[in-house]
This record gives structure tokens, sequence and C-alpha cells, in this order.
């Protein structure tokens, strides 16, 4: 890792062999390998508390930390203090490092020039960041500062390979290019899928009674499966969710792409600030006040997910340095809080109201679930630019999941592609640029 061993890290106190720069490091220290979550590694090494932000803005300094070596090394080496200051911006280089890959599917930095457009309309500064600078890719585990993607029930039987749809799925595909002479594409097990998830929905239908009614007990274990993986499908469908805590096997997650008002009346403002608490008449009478001075005509609030929605709202923004705010991550340039700082920056001229978003609710996830969810083929983890965290999902021409997936390139590309094909509620720009195969209507025979 190059800014590992460019610091003043001794090399011969710790072999750096190989770093996987994800939620994984794999560390060669002594002899041995080791593999952990990069959070506690860099703990460890004292990054954790890398570039935190104070209320002027302006990083903290670093604390050092002693790099534990051999006896004999401790006897060559009097570098035993590290400024861990010296590390810097982790994600940037792997971004780059990733970008450098060859054997990476190649990355568009803007996928939608409607977005773009609308997005100079809501904040200029933040749309020049997202043309110079907006980039995505795929990581194996969430991070905070991150994102998770709901994939599509076609992706989640594809990936999940040990349950019974997804077993069955991988024998029609094989069958399918052996067959054929064709090589698996994503084209092809997507709509192998498909046909798996029309086959089972008709098997459903057919033990309905004469309106239309489906007795579960009827069901079969595997059709039971099906549907219950169809309908958590549903309810969570193209989620696109940033991760803003992570601790030790819990994780919140909030999610982007559900907003419910552009404009902020006093009972929605009243939820924002103070969810269902009963504050004192005088504090509640001044806070919304001041809130509907700055936010009563330009508001973008959200529904963070279904979990403690009783609580006052969370906010988002960009803006380094605002008094009463928190970095979700050091050199994520996301933070969170600050709300009284951003009304008077507001009611000065100082900021604009959609620099700001509001998040009535969030995703709790407890004993490692996230994880398990990932591993099942649920959501799809991605590391991404500030940007594409707090720009507005509102009236977006190209959806944001469909954004962030195309960014990231590769088969998530493809996958966003064919999900496109599904929709005709949606202007379409380019669709069959870059589609896999060059045949985006591919099907499979009926007699597979």
């Amino acid at each position: 890792l190059s800014f590992l061993l460019s610091s003043s890290l001794s090399k011969r106190r710790m072999k750096l062999i190989s770093v996987v720069i994800s939620f994984e490091l794999t560390l060669y220290v002594e002899g041995f390998f080791f593999v952990a979550p990069r959070d506690h590694i860099l703990q460890s090494l004292g990054i954790g508390s890398i570039g935190k932000t104070d209320a002027s803005g302006q990083r903290s300094s670093m604390a050092t930390t002693r790099v534990f070596a051999s006896p004999q090394e401790e006897e060559d080496d009097d570098d035993e203090i590290v400024d861990m200051e010296t590390l810097g911006d982790w994600r940037a280089f792997r971004m780059n490092l990733a970008a450098s890959d060859e054997q990476r599917p190649q990355r568009e930095k803007v996928v939608s020039k409607l977005n773009e457009d609308l997005l100079r309309k809501q904040n200029l500064a933040l749309a020049e960041e997202y043309v110079s600078t907006a980039w995505a890719h795929e990581t194996p585990q969430p991070e905070i500062g991150g994102l998770v993607c709901r994939l599509p029930v076609e992706a989640e039987i594809y990936r999940n390979k040990s349950s019974k749809l997804g077993a069955k799925l991988q024998k029609m595909i094989k069958q399918k290019a052996s067959n054929n002479n064709i090589v698996p594409t994503t084209t092809l097990w997507y709509r192998g899928a498909q046909k798996l998830i029309k086959e089972e929905m008709i098997n459903i239908q057919k033990s309905s009674n004469g309106k239309g009614e489906v007795n579960a007990s009827n069901l079969s274990p595997e059709a039971l499966d099906f549907l219950q993986i169809y309908m958590d499908n549903q309810s969570t469908w193209q989620e696109v969710c940033l991760v803003v805590k992570q601790n030790g096997d819990e994780c919140t997650t909030l999610v982007l792409n559900r907003p419910i008002s552009r404009k902020a009346n006093e009972d929605l403002a009243t939820v924002i600030l103070f969810g269902q608490k009963t504050p004192l008449l005088w504090e509640k009478t001044q806070r919304l006040i001041n809130f509907l001075n700055a936010f009563e005509d330009s508001c973008a609030v959200y529904v963070g997910g279904p979990d403690e929605q009783e609580e006052p709202a969370m906010i988002l923004h960009g803006i380094a340095g605002l008094e009463g705010s928190v970095e979700l991550s050091p050199f994520s340039n996301i933070f969170e809080g600050g709300l009284d700082a951003a009304i008077q920056g507001i009611m000065a001229g100082k900021y604009d109201p959609l620099e700001f978003r509001f998040f009535i609710g969030k995703h709790l996830y407890k004993d490692n679930m996230l994880q398990r969810m990932v591993h099942a083929g649920k959501y799809q983890p991605v590391a991404c630019a500030k940007v594409l965290a707090l720009k507005q999902c509102i009236s977006l021409p190209k959806p944001l999941w469909n954004e962030v997936m195309e960014m990231c390139g590769g088969e998530l590309k493809v996958i966003s592609k064919l999900e496109l094909l599904k929709r005709n509620d949606i202007q379409n720009e380019e669709l069959d640029d870059d589609m896999e195969d060059g045949d985006e209507n591919f099907q499979w025979e009926e007699d597979i």
C-alpha cells in the first residue's frame, strides 16, 4: 500500500506485502497472514481518527501510534513513532488504483446528461464536482460513507448459488451454455432468471382459488421461499442506501432515493425537528419559526428507512466546518448534524436549502445482518464520491439506482440497462449503448 510504504512506517517493522483496500486488509506480519476488517486494522494503526473535522473545518492533528516489532528489529530500527496524518485519503488511493486496473470494468464519470443538467439547477458547485470527480466502484463489504444498492430479484437468485432457486438457475445456465457452445454472460443469466421467475409465478397462480386468492398452506416450501424473496425485493425495490454507522456487528443505513417532500409545512417541520416527542411550548415555537424561515419553500425530505421513524430527522450535507456537524468517516466529506448553524447560514444567504437533506427513519441491522444480505445477493456494496450521496434525488430523469450501477460499469451496468427495459415511465438515454452481447432482447427457448 503506497501511502503506508511511503510514510514513516518502517518496512522492517511491519512487512506489508499485500493490502486489499476494501472492507478487508490482508497483512503479512512476522511471517503470518492476517485478514481482518479494515476499520479494525486502521484503528489499531491509529488511522481510525484520520481527518476528523472539527467545528472550524480543520483536520485535527493525528495521534501517534507505536508499531510492534521483533526484539531483533528493535535493536536496529529507532523509527518507533509514526505520524498517521501522512497516510492521506485511502479512498482516493483505492479509487485511483481501481481505475488503473485494466482487468476491472471500464467506468463512466457521467452516465446521464439529463441528471447533470438538473443538478446544475439545484446546486452548481456540486454539479461541477459531479462532472469532474464523480466515481463509483464495487466493494466486497459495506463501509461507512459508501452505498449499498438493492439488487433485482434476478440478480439475487443468480448470486445466491447455495439456494434451491440459485442452484436451479446455475443448472439452466450450464445447460444453455453447453448446448449452444457459448460463454455465460450477464444477459444470459438475467434472462434465465426471468424465465425461472415466470415459471414460479405461474405455479403459484395455479394454486389460487376462483377469486385469485392463494392459500399459503397449499404452497410447497420452494414456492414459499420464492414468494418471500419476491415480496421482500418489492418492498425494498432499487433502494440506494448510504452507510452512516458501523459498530461491530451493527450497521445503520439511510435510503437516499425515497423522497417525500420538497417543502416543509408546520406538521412536517415538527416531525423533522422533534419526531414524536413533545417539546416545551417555547422551544417548539422558536425552533419551528427559525426552521420554517429557512426551509419552508425548499426542503428535501426523504424516508430513510422503516426503523426509528419516531425520532427527529437526520440531516446530511457536504459543508465542512459547519458548527455542530460531524464527518461520517475520515475523508468521506459527508457530514451529519449542525441544523442550527445550517438555519443561520441559510437566513444569512450563505447556504442554499437544497445543500441539505433530511431523513426520517433509517435501516438498523444487527448480528451482521447487512453483511449476510450482501452474501445472499440482496445488496451490492459500492464506494463512491460524496456527490452521489449528497445530490438530491427529486424527479431525476435517470433514477439514482441506475446512475450508480452504470457508473460502476461492468456487470452492474448491464443489469441496470436490462432493468430499464422493463420501464416505460422514464426517458431512457442511449439505452442500447454498450449492451452486452449486442442484443438486449435475448430470450431463452421455451423448452429450457
